[in-house]
């Protein structure tokens, strides 16, 4: 009987596999090394047609999830461009609206005070409102009474507790409240002010408010016109720590 070579020894077949560099197979690869499989496979011991079948059914798995990964993936990339669009476009029409934004930031300017704005989730009878500057130093402790629930602002004088004028940039403040039972009450701090104009930066809109950018995705509230800063309470002024 004459002899089987083995398929490692079968005269061109080293030459149609090449190392791709890639230990990950892709669909050619995997139609490749089928086509292989039956060229050069043992006449004495031809592939059963169960696992023909089999690797056939293999494949177009592959291709179908190839083809939903592809799909996937061009339509979250659509989707995010669409709505970077409406994003960049929508924020041209808020410039000259006020608008009401999560942040804690504040920009100030010499000569002027700055209103604090917060929500409080409950009526409290002592609020604090701690001031700091840019590299996170306490500048100022502001102590107020009897707020109402929602929208509220304390003013800022722009003076730190030496009662000496602050220079000009951002700041940023906290805000803790208690109720008349000594609970603390949640407190949101907010951003409230003009939209003066918008500035594009890495594709994407901020709104330039009193020398500040704020980002669209932080806006929860857009008004025709100055809402007042919800409600304002004289304040008393503390040492700071």
């Amino acid at each position: 009987m004459p002899s089987i070579s083995s398929i490692g020894n079968i005269p061109g077949l080293n030459q149609n596999v090449s190392e791709t560099g890639n230990a990950n197979l892709g669909k050619e690869d995997f139609l490749n090394l089928l086509v292989t499989q039956l060229r050069y496979q043992d006449p004495m011991e031809p592939l059963k047609d169960s696992d023909f079948v089999a690797q056939l059914a293999q494949f177009s798995s592959l291709e179908q999830l190839s083809s939903i990964n592809t799909s996937l993936g061009y339509s979250s990339e659509l989707d995010y461009l669409m709505s970077q669009t409406i994003a960049n476009t929508m924020a041209t029409t808020i410039i000259g609206k006020e608008v009401v934004a999560d942040g804690n930031t504040i920009y100030h300017t010499p000569g002027s005070s700055s209103d604090l704005n917060f929500d409080l989730g409950g009526p409290a009878s002592d609020v604090e409102v701690k001031v700091f500057n840019s590299d996170g130093a306490l500048i100022k402790t502001i102590n107020a009474r009897n707020f109402e629930a929602g929208d509220n602002s304390v003013s800022w004088d722009g003076r730190n507790e030496d009662g000496s004028n602050v220079a000009e940039g951002e700041y940023y403040f906290e805000v803790s409240a208690r109720n008349g039972a000594g609970d603390d009450i949640n407190v949101v701090t907010r951003v409230v002010g003009l939209v003066e104009s918008v500035r594009y930066e890495g594709g994407q809109g901020y709104l330039m408010i009193g020398g500040l950018r704020v980002s669209m995705s932080d806006i929860i509230q857009i008004n025709m016109a100055d809402i007042g800063g919800g409600n304002s309470n004289e304040s008393e002024e503390e040492g700071g720590a």
